[in-house]
């Protein structure tokens, strides 16, 4: 078989050519592999498999990939292709196998998401658009349900058979503690604050994370309810969507409350160009209610109240600072992983993924993300339909939210599944 490069409508397809005695059908690429990781979340989660189990599933999806050929990959892909390759060449900077480690944490997320997007893509016989959500879906159920788990039980660690084959000596890690024997929530005490802060973190190791997620797949949920054609789904998820509040409040995060602000106004906006001002309206008049609800009940007082005893973000300006000085130093390649600043105490390279990708993969990787993420954008930018402007806010929403929020697999999941079903929908003219 001859592997051939085809330009179509949005993107560039390679394809094998067949042997003309062969009658041999191109099959389908099976669901199983993108199901399992999102439908099996909280399974995989539960046994401690969620730092390996991605990566292995990608990997599959690459052989199941390379088997079948006849692959389209949308025209602004190429770009996330640019940025996986740029992160091997960034291990020039690494020193040492703790390097080796962090950077390769790292890499296997840009990784195993460039693959899930093309997969999804590719994988229109099997997974469909209500497939795909639905397993978003379920991890945001996963999410909100252990956020309330963790309200009750704070304290309260899953032993998951993972932690009995790690030994010892990487228990005593505390990161990798948390991966394998993952507690509920971040319990905080600032020095002056009158009682702890109880922060959902499960099924994450941190509050922050529990806050993007929550942040990345509530429009997702919205979306859903949108599309939802029998009324009783529509009630079950938006009732859903108001007990999930309860454990988001309680995480005191201040950047989720500001990039679901960020999907709704964007929301709304988006109905204003398209002239749909009633829709707009109404989107406007819940926006208000729900910021009256939040200053009324307390909310904005606990999260400002938080910020009394523990100085975040003069923190992070310093860290901010330390790490861009950092970056002029090596401006290419950057450093591959973080890297501690012992007079601030914080690692540079974290703290949000702006800072990441600049530091471990230098100004050339921060480039390529930005400009992935804004051509998709920018490409998609035709989708009109509500549901389908709830998906495109989650990209949106990650352009901006990515200075202050550090991302891990899950939210990157979600990000690029959001722009893939929008990609595949104008290509293949799905309807979104």
């Amino acid at each position: 078989m001859a592997l051939t490069l085809l330009k179509t409508r949005g993107g560039t397809r390679f394809e094998h050519q067949p042997d003309p005695y062969s009658t041999q059908s191109v099959a389908p690429l099976p669901a199983w592999p993108l199901y399992t990781l999102l439908y099996g979340f909280p399974v995989i989660w539960a046994i401690g498999l969620w730092q390996f189990l991605p990566t292995v599933l990608a990997l599959i999806m690459v052989a199941y990939i390379l088997i079948r050929g006849n692959i389209l990959v949308y025209k602004t892909q190429w770009l996330w292709f640019a940025l996986t390759i740029w992160c091997v060449v960034c291990t020039v900077s690494l020193h040492g196998g703790s390097d080796i480690l962090a950077w390769g944490l790292r890499f296997v997320n840009i990784f195993n998401v460039g693959v899930y997007g093309v997969y999804f893509f590719n994988a229109r016989e099997k997974i469909s658009a209500q497939g795909m959500l639905g397993g978003l879906v379920t991890v945001w159920y996963t999410v909100v349900i252990l956020g309330w788990f963790a309200l009750f039980f704070p304290d309260f660690r899953l032993i998951t058979p993972m932690s009995y084959l790690m030994p010892g000596s990487l228990l005593n890690n505390p990161l990798v503690r948390d991966y394998v024997q993952p507690p509920l929530a971040e319990v905080q005490l600032p020095w002056g604050a009158p009682e702890p802060y109880i922060r959902p973190s499960a099924p994450f190791p941190y509050a922050n994370s529990w806050g993007l997620a929550f942040t990345f797949l509530t429009p997702v949920v919205l979306a859903v309810i949108t599309a939802a054609t029998k009324k009783r789904t529509k009630i079950i998820l938006s009732l859903s969507v108001a007990a999930g509040l309860f454990p988001a409040i309680a995480t005191s995060n201040r950047g989720m409350f500001i990039g679901l602000a960020l999907c709704v106004s964007y929301v709304i906006f988006r109905h204003v160009l398209e002239g749909n001002l009633k829709v707009a309206f109404y989107g406007l008049v819940a926006a208000i209610i729900a910021l009256i609800a939040l200053v009324a009940s307390g909310t904005l007082a606990q999260i400002l109240g938080r910020q009394e005893y523990s100085d975040s973000t003069g923190g992070r300006a310093a860290l901010y600072k330390a790490t861009w000085e950092a970056v002029l130093d090596s401006p290419l390649v950057g450093y591959g992983t973080s890297r501690m600043n012992v007079t601030i105490g914080v690692s540079m390279g974290t703290q949000g993924y702006l800072w990441a990708l600049m530091f471990c993969f230098g100004l050339v990787g921060l480039f390529l993300f930005m400009a992935f993420m804004l051509y998709s954008i920018a490409s998609t930018w035709g989708v009109s339909s509500t549901t389908g402007i709830w998906i495109h806010s989650v990209p949106v929403c990650a352009i901006c939210v990515f200075i202050f929020y550090s991302f891990d697999i899950m939210q990157m999941t979600a990000m690029m599944l959001c722009l893939a079903l929008i990609m595949r929908s104008i290509v293949h003219e799905e309807g979104l």
